[in-house]
């Protein structure tokens, strides 16, 4: 299909759009020729006593059967077309009521189909399936896992989730680095650029994925996947680069794109001042703008729970015992509840603890850090949490008496690059070639950690000689490889984000399989997995 100009085939790039039924006349009808199979749900209903009996006569049909419920003698699930759409069934032998209109109705009145999208999920998650609903998890010990790899990446996720026994944000990706607004996704490239550190610039919304669309897969995710763990969502690092009208405007308008999010990661690291040693002037323009969101956040979820986190991990020293202190109180004496704070404790992106303090410094100074957030009923969040030994996962948990959260997010996408290097090595080196296309630019463009990793590469390629390979352990393609998956060209249409989202399935089995794995590993060694 054609959305502002742009050609897009939905079915192979999930997450982008806010709606699974992108074209309602045509899913219309698709359904049509399933009245036959509607009907006979209509007479299961009539017999069915439980959630299990409907499930059992669902099983082997277009229906997602985990998405099945009984409810007041009316089966609801999320029904699968043949063009990739899917919409939400409603079957009632007394007869079928909707909360919206429906896109259609069938036997005589006794089955329904509604389009799915966020609306129509929020509603199913809240008033059909809670059991199913992302929520406000509170300061509960947990992971915070990235999923820029959508529906590829979740069911590792949720399969890691359900065997270390929950809880965990698992909708997690950060707001206009990882993601953005549709309206950004759907259109040229901006000439705006986001901040990574310890990388560079980076595109705004570089895994193509859009806040809207990001909520509304993962739910419907977690829904087909049986996921009844806890788990939450987290519009993660939302920035706000000034106290102006502008700069507050915008990291409202990401906050109302996802609104149905139930955790919020505010980023105010433009705002510190480390030009002064005076604690209210390096501080206190960052915890009014943290405020003025918090209470915006408030007032759109309505009296509906959500956890709140605010960030200090991107300033550029470590985060000493009084600043956390000063922030936390601002924050607490102008009515914000702060669910986790994530101080900078020296923690960089995908490599291991490497301060001259050592593990012994680090952890003395996480357990006075912990010690104080708890003093505000706050956890600490670990940020940067990818590619850390066992010793260092266990030294900030043992520093925290197991009372922390830790967020990761590039590995997973990692994983991915090291399984099709594995099974599907064309592939990943048309994946490394464009990367160190893409690193080759950077290093040009004056990027030192570009030009060192470039460095490293040709040293390994002199010393194997004709033994040398592509790898996913290379530096370069560790650091610059996520930018290939949210391409675009100059009109905006994805340049190969599709084939990210075309996996074998031998492909999807072994990267859910270690995906698992990693995340069973990271709650062990944090002891997070339940006994």
């Amino acid at each position: 299909m054609r959305i502002n100009g742009i050609d897009i085939d939905p079915a192979r790039n999930p997450a982008v759009l806010d709606t699974y039924t992108w074209d309602p006349p045509a899913a219309a009808a698709l359904c049509a020729k399933l009245e036959p199979f509607l009907a006979e749900c209509g007479m299961a209903v009539g017999t069915a006593q439980c959630a299990k009996c409907l499930k059992a006569a669902l099983d082997g049909s277009p229906a997602s059967v985990n998405s099945a419920a009984l409810k007041d003698g009316t089966a609801y699930f999320i029904l699968n077309l043949e063009d990739g759409q899917k919409v939400v069934a409603v079957v009632s032998p007394k007869g079928v009521t909707t909360p919206v209109a429906p896109l259609a109705t069938f036997v005589g009145g006794k089955a329904a189909v509604m389009v799915l999208d966020t609306q129509t999920a929020k509603w199913y998650v809240t008033d059909i399936t809670p059991q199913f609903s992302p929520r406000a998890l509170g300061n509960v010990p947990r992971l915070g896992i990235g999923a820029r790899q959508t529906v590829t990446v979740w069911p590792g996720i949720i399969e890691g989730l359900k065997l270390i026994g929950g809880s965990a944000e698992t909708i997690q990706n950060s707001a206009f680095r990882e993601l953005a607004p549709k309206s950004v996704v759907l259109a040229p490239p901006i000439a705006e650029m986001a901040y990574l550190p310890g990388h560079g610039a980076v595109n705004i919304g570089h895994t193509g994925s859009s806040i809207e669309g990001f909520w509304l897969a993962g739910v419907v995710c977690h829904i087909e996947n049986n996921c009844t763990e806890p788990y939450g969502a987290d519009l993660d690092h939302i920035p706000i680069k000034s106290l102006d009208e502008q700069g507050i405007a915008h990291a409202k308008y990401l906050v109302e794109c996802g609104k149905h999010f139930t955790f919020f990661t505010v980023d105010v690291s433009a705002l510190f001042n480390f030009a002064t040693d005076d604690l209210s002037r390096r501080y206190d323009a960052a915890v009014e703008a943290a405020v003025e969101l918090y209470d915006y956040i408030r007032s759109i979820k309505n009296g509906e729970a959500f956890d709140f986190e605010f960030s200090l991990d991107e300033g550029p020293a470590l985060t000493e015992p009084a600043e956390l202190k000063y922030v936390l109180d601002r924050l607490s004496r102008k009515g914000v509840s702060t669910t986790f704070v994530a101080p900078n404790v020296g923690f960089e992106k995908r490599v291991d603890y490497r301060k001259p303090d050592g593990l012994e410094g680090l952890e003395k100074r996480v357990r006075e850090l912990s010690r104080i957030a708890a003093d505000y009923g706050a956890l600490l969040d670990f940020h940067s949490g990818s590619d850390k030994s066992s010793e260092t996962y266990r030294t900030i948990s043992r520093a925290c008496d197991g009372k922390l959260k830790l967020k990761v997010s590039g590995k997973l996408q990692l994983i991915l690059a090291e399984v099709l290097a594995d099974m599907d090595p064309k592939f990943f080196r048309e994946w490394w070639n464009y990367t160190l296309s893409s690193a080759k630019v950077e290093a040009e463009s004056g990027n030192p950690v570009a030009a060192e990793y470039l460095s490293l590469l040709e040293e390994r390629r002199k010393k194997e000689g004709d033994a040398f390979r592509p790898l996913p352990t290379d530096r370069f393609f560790t650091d610059f490889s996520f930018g290939m998956v949210g391409a675009k060209d100059d009109h905006g249409k994805f340049l190969f984000r599709e084939k990210f989202y075309s996996l074998s399935p031998e492909v999807q089995a072994e990267y859910t399989k270690r995906v698992s794995d990693y995340i069973v590993g990271l709650a062990e060694d944090l002891d997070l997995k339940r006994r």
